[in-house]
C-alpha cells in the first residue's frame, strides 16, 4: 500500500520539533512514515527523535532537496511533505485529510493546509475566510511550509538547487502551469506557523533582514540564470492579483 513520507526539518529548537513529532507519531499507522531531519543543529540541541542528521545547516531549501532525494529513491511512497518544525497542527486528521484531498483529483499535484502567521499574538484573519468550506481552493503557487506533493511532481522537480527557500514556491507554480497541473490550499485545515522568522513583519531583526536579502538575491539570480525571469514575474503577478 502506498503512503506519504512525512519529514520534519529540525534546527536547534527541540521544543518545537519534539512537540510536533509527538502530535503526529501516534497516527502514523498505514497512512505515512514519519522522519526527523536534523539540519546541522548544535550537538546539544538535536531532537531526541532525529532519524537523519546533516552535518551543516543547508537551510530550508537544502533540507527540501535532501527530502526530495530520499523520497524519489524510495518507491513505496506516493507523496511527501516537509514540515517546518514550528508548526501547530491537528495531529489526528491533518496528514490523512491532506492525502485524501490530494488524491481526489488526478491533476492536483500539490496541496497545503491554510497557513496562518501569528503577528502580535493574533492571526491574519483575512487568510481564513473559507474555513469550513470542505473544498480545495486552487492557487497559482503555494508556500512550502506544509505542502504535500505527489510523486509525479517530485520527479519532475528532481532537485531545486536553492538554499533559502523562496525559489521553490514560484518554480513549483511554473512547473505545474507547464504540465496543466493544479496546486491547492485546504482552508478547512488551518496551520499556525508559530515562529516563522522570514516574513516581512519581522524584517527589522538584523539576522532575519540579512536572510531576506540573501533569499531575494538568490531568487533573482536563479530565475535569470534559467531564462525564466519573465515567467517568474508573470506568476508572481498572478499570485499578487489572486483573490481566493
Amino acid at each position: 500500500m502506498s503512503k506519504t513520507l512525512v519529514a520534519i526539518l529540525h534546527f536547534n529548537s527541540t521544543q518545537y520539533t519534539d512537540t510536533l513529532y509527538e502530535m503526529l507519531k501516534p497516527y502514523e499507522k498505514e497512512d505515512y512514515d514519519l522522519i526527523v531531519i536534523d539540519n546541522g543543529s548544535d550537538l546539544n540541541k538535536t531532537s531526541k527523535y532525529t532519524t537523519h542528521r546533516l552535518e551543516t545547516n543547508v537551510y530550508y531549501g537544502g533540507g527540501l532537496d535532501v527530502t526530495l532525494d530520499y523520497f524519489i529513491e524510495n518507491s513505496i511512497y506516493d507523496s511527501m511533505i516537509l514540515l517546518n518544525s514550528d508548526l501547530i497542527i491537528h495531529g489526528y486528521s491533518f496528514i490523512k485529510s491532506l492525502r485524501s484531498e490530494l488524491f481526489l483529483d488526478e491533476q492536483l499535484m500539490a496541496v497545503s493546509g491554510c497557513v496562518l502567521q501569528p503577528e502580535k499574538n493574533q492571526c491574519h484573519w483575512k487568510m481564513v475566510h473559507n474555513w469550513g468550506s470542505k473544498t480545495v481552493r486552487y492557487v497559482p503557487w503555494v508556500d512550502y511550509q506544509c505542502v504535500m506533493i505527489k510523486r509525479e511532481l517530485a520527479e519532475k522537480i528532481g532537485s531545486f538547487g536553492s538554499k533559502f527557500g523562496w525559489v521553490q514556491d514560484a518554480m513549483t507554480g511554473i512547473i505545474c502551469e507547464d504540465n496543466n497541473w493544479k496546486i491547492g490550499v485546504c482552508d478547512w485545515l488551518p496551520v499556525i506557523h508559530f515562529g516563522n522568522g522570514s516574513v516581512k513583519d519581522n524584517s527589522s531583526d538584523p539576522i532575519i533582514s540579512k536572510y531576506n536579502i540573501l533569499a531575494e538575491q538568490e531568487m533573482v539570480e536563479y530565475f535569470q540564470q534559467k531564462g525564466l525571469w519573465n515567467r517568474f514575474l508573470d506568476i508572481r503577478q498572478k499570485a499578487e492579483n489572486y483573490k481566493g
